[in-house]
């Protein structure tokens, strides 16, 4: 998994390069951001505020209020992607733990 973070005043953005396969993630929720997820390629099969999952491809967007539980995410490669999954993800306000990249 690699990344690359963008911090504003106000917001932060991670570009996710993640390798097909990868997963499961954490589950739960950002106590003080919001969250918009582009996925850009590949596919992301996971839960989103509830126990029911959703897969999401190339154009979907998800957003993830507040303390609304996500995650426990599967990561299903591109192969004209290196069977990669890459995602960009928005936070607002920013998120300190990715002010220094």
């Amino acid at each position: 998994m690699s990344r690359r973070i963008f911090t504003g005043d106000g917001m932060s953005m991670a570009f996710w390069r993640i390798k097909g396969g990868s997963g499961p993630t954490p589950y739960g929720g950002h106590p003080n951001n919001e969250q918009f997820g582009l996925i850009v390629a590949g596919q992301l099969d996971f839960r989103l505020g509830s126990d029911e999952r959703v897969t999401l491809g190339p154009g979907d967007v998800y957003w993830a209020p507040t303390n609304l539980p996500h995650g426990d995410s599967q990561f299903i490669g591109d192969p004209a992607r290196n069977n990669e999954v890459w995602i960009l993800d928005v936070f607002q306000p920013v998120r300190e733990e990715y002010r220094n990249g």
